[in-house]
């Protein structure tokens, strides 16, 4: 017995005023081993699990919580947040320098960056294009989750690659997860994680992200209004868990969107004084509640495609043009 409190004296919980080696002992016994834990406890439970006093209980509750609240909670300043984006988050170039200018040098590390556009809107070959840029200019590797069958394009993804002198090593520069692991949302949550494990499984430096498409696999298995509330809840899930993945590896994450007709000439407009074109992205606000930049695509010419940045917290509407050639995405 003595042992085992010599053991637990090092414990974190007995940073807590008020909690020994046997107090620490009782509360790992019923499950109880973060701080954290304790700082959400209310007084009366923890009295009646130690069976203390109720006072006693609310001055360990109120210790936890400043212990927790101390570690986990990150105070800054103005200036500090000036610093972090000056010095961490990082931004990949498109291939555009009018897009790049817009963009504040490319798409940022530490945010959602969704594309919107219907089929041969550019989504895929913009994405691409980052995939490659961030190789060469980042020197960070790559995950690209496919669920739409054949999109991925070693091909594709080698010919913008020698364009800009990039040698891609097929082994270690990408994760890659295939459309045939992917048949519902839940498959798609799944391979996120799994990607996340071979990153760290492989101590790999992952600067980019890409979904493609990420609302596919949602729109064939959230059919009527009454999945409505689901499929909510489950693309906040995703975006949730993608957004913490961008700010724990200062990761840019890009998702590209499927987008859906509106019937009616006043939602078109709408959508069009809102986004510039009249489809909007399937998956409603919280697909776009959930995007850092967002940014909508159209062809508008044999060459030409247009975009436009409707909606992000440092950049004004913004449009502007640019061509897909051989070589990848360049200035028109």
């Amino acid at each position: 017995m003595s042992e085992e409190k010599n053991e637990l004296k090092d414990h974190p919980l007995c940073s807590v005023k008020g909690i020994g080696s046997v107090t620490a002992g009782k509360l790992i016994e019923k499950g109880i081993t973060l701080v954290e834990q304790i700082a959400v406890m209310r007084p009366e439970e923890l009295a009646d699990e130690l069976g203390i006093t109720k006072k006693a209980a609310k001055d360990i509750v109120n210790d936890a919580k400043s212990i927790a609240l101390d570690r986990a909670i990150i105070v800054g300043t103005f200036n500090d947040v000036i610093k972090h984006r000056k010095e961490v988050v990082q931004r990949i170039p498109t291939g555009s320098f009018v897009f790049d200018k817009i963009m504040k040098g490319g798409i940022p590390t530490e945010a959602i960056t969704e594309l919107k556009g219907e089929y041969a809107s550019g989504k895929t070959q913009v994405a691409k294009q980052l995939a490659v840029n961030c190789l060469k200019y980042l020197k960070r590797k790559v995950i690209w989750i496919e669920t739409e069958s054949g999109c991925f394009s070693p091909d594709r993804l080698l010919e913008m690659a020698k364009a800009i002198g990039l040698e891609i090593d097929g082994d270690n520069d990408f994760i890659y997860l295939g459309s045939q692991n992917i048949n519902t949302p839940y498959a798609e949550f799944l391979c996120v994680q799994r990607a996340e494990m071979e990153m760290l499984r492989k101590n790999l430096d992952v600067g980019l992200l890409v979904i493609d498409s990420f609302n596919g696999p949602f729109r064939s298995f959230y059919k009527g209004r009454e999945m409505a509330p689901d499929k909510a809840g489950e693309i906040s899930r995703h975006i949730g868990y993608l957004d913490h993945m961008a700010k724990k590896y200062n990761m840019a994450i890009v998702l590209t969107c499927q987008v859906m007709d509106i019937p009616d000439q006043g939602g078109q407009l709408g959508e069009r004084v809102k986004s510039g074109h009249i489809k909007k992205i399937w998956g409603g606000n919280p697909l776009t509640h959930g995007g850092t930049y967002l940014i909508s695509l159209q062809q508008v010419a044999g060459v030409q495609w247009e975009g436009i940045v409707f909606d992000a917290p440092d950049i004004p509407r913004s449009s502007f043009r640019f061509k897909i050639i051989s070589a990848g995405i360049r200035d028109v």
